[in-house]
């Protein structure tokens, strides 16, 4: 049996710990290298370029904890796993940012990127029609786009705040309540982040919700989080999510008739 190539053991490394660089630290090399692998017509040459220039930006700031994630798996593994994670380790303790590793951790970053931004276009796109229309309509149509747009963009998950939401359904879900769950979970950082993913987009498909989305997301986030316009729909989008997952569940475990 001959030595496995460093493309086969990223691909089981990767399937088997889930390894990703968060979401929160990519920046506009990875922006620019998630559009390009969209495009048909980025060459090889230009892609390897960008790849580079992002592993060049990340991994100084990024190879410790990656070190440590992979280390932490590698101590629990055994068999071919611990293998491929002392290899992987092995990469993670490079200073050189043209490691496989940091490579393949880039363009995992790259592709999660383009699929999220093409969740986000896809839910602007299923509220255009509303946002043209105009009225209050429009507004609650926008707002209600706003939050599941970057809820996938910032690729946040109910369950990050699975705790601020029961005490939300606990308070009687009432404007009060929706309030206090924003103040909580909404810090200065997360929420400026929020904006600035949501300013970028515009889609051809959803011009209105585009335009509205960008209105809604321009300028700093205000002080108090519950007149965030943004976050406050970002937490509406992961209550409903919730609400979804506990049906869903509830449903799953009812016995067939």
């Amino acid at each position: 049996m001959g030595t496995a190539s460093p493309q086969e053991v990223l691909s089981r490394v990767l399937r088997r710990t889930g390894l990703a660089f968060p979401r929160g630290v990519v920046g506009e090399e990875v922006a620019a290298l998630a559009a390009a692998l969209e495009s048909p017509s980025s060459s090889p040459a230009r892609l390897e370029r960008l790849v580079a220039a992002a592993s060049e930006s990340l991994w100084p700031d990024l190879a410790a904890s990656t070190a440590a994630a992979v280390r932490m798996h590698r101590d629990r593994a055994t068999g071919q796993d611990a293998e491929d994670l002392e290899t992987a380790l092995g990469w993670a303790e490079r200073d050189d940012p043209g490691n496989p590793l940091a490579r393949a951790l880039v363009v995992r970053a790259a592709q999660e990127l383009a699929a999220s931004l093409a969740r986000a276009e896809q839910i602007l796109a299923q509220a255009d029609a509303a946002v043209a229309e105009g009225g209050r309509g429009a507004a609650v149509a926008a707002a209600r786009a706003v939050g599941a747009a970057a809820t996938a963009l910032l690729d946040l998950d109910p369950e990050d705040f699975a705790a601020e939401i029961a005490e939300y359904v606990e308070a009687g879900e009432d404007g009060d309540a929706l309030d206090a769950l924003s103040r909580r979970t909404g810090d200065m950082e997360t929420r400026a982040w929020a904006r600035e993913a949501v300013r970028v987009l515009d889609s051809a498909a959803a011009p209105a919700a585009s335009r509205a989305a960008r209105d809604l997301a321009a300028g700093d986030p205000p002080d108090d989080a519950a007149e965030d316009a943004v976050w406050v729909p970002v937490m509406l989008a992961l209550v409903e999510e919730a609400f979804e997952r506990a049906l869903a569940g509830q449903v799953d475990r009812e016995p067939a008739s």
